[in-house]
C-alpha cells in the first residue's frame, strides 16, 4: 500500500492508475428520484498512509495535503440539479454526519457537462476516520445517464475550484 501510494503522488492527480481506496465514486451513475444516494465507497482514512507510514488522517488543511475532487464524468440527461456533500465518522460502522464540507446549493444539470468540478477542496485535520459523499438530487434522475467521479488526492491541484453557489 505504501508504494501504491508514493506511486501515485509521483503520478499527480488523477494519474494513469488510481488506487480504488482513495475513490469514493468512480463513474458512480446518480439516478436517484429527488432523493439522496451515498458514494458507492467508503474512504478509510486510518488505513491509507504515505511512503513514510504516516496514516493521511494526520495530515490536514495546513498542509494542503489531502484534496476532495469530485468531477462530473458524463453529463446528465435528466433532473434539475445534484447537491454533494461529504460525511464522516469515527468507526467503520457508526452513524455518519455531514461535515460541512459541500454544496449548500443543488448545482443546474445545464451547469454539469462533461469534466465540471463540483467540488476541489482540501480537507481539515478535524475530520473523522471514515468518509462517504451523500449526493442529492432535484428532479427525477431516473431515466438520467450521468455518472460522477469522486476521490482523494494527496498532489495540490492546479484548478481552484470554489463551490457553486446559487
Amino acid at each position: 500500500m505504501r508504494r501504491i501510494f508514493q506511486f501515485l503522488k509521483s503520478l499527480g492527480e488523477r494519474g494513469n492508475i488510481m488506487d480504488k481506496e482513495l475513490e469514493f465514486s468512480d463513474a458512480q451513475a446518480i439516478t436517484a428520484n429527488a432523493t439522496t444516494a451515498d458514494s458507492t465507497n467508503v474512504v478509510d482514512l486510518g488505513a491509507l498512509t504515505d511512503f513514510k507510514g504516516t496514516a493521511l488522517n494526520a495530515f490536514g488543511q495546513a498542509m494542503g495535503a489531502i484534496n476532495l475532487i469530485v468531477e462530473i464524468e458524463t453529463a446528465p440527461t435528466a433532473g434539475t440539479g445534484i447537491q454533494v456533500e461529504l460525511h464522516d465518522c469515527a468507526t467503520e460502522g457508526g452513524t455518519y454526519k455531514a461535515t460541512g464540507i459541500g454544496l449548500n446549493d443543488a448545482v443546474p444539470i445545464a451547469t454539469l457537462t462533461a469534466g465540471y468540478r463540483m467540488l476541489n477542496v482540501a480537507l481539515p485535520a478535524s475530520i473523522r476516520r471514515y468518509l462517504k459523499l451523500v449526493y442529492t438530487t432535484t428532479g427525477d434522475h431516473s431515466a438520467s445517464a450521468g455518472t460522477v467521479n469522486a476521490y482523494i488526492t494527496t498532489k495540490p491541484t492546479s484548478v481552484n475550484v470554489a463551490p457553486y453557489r446559487a
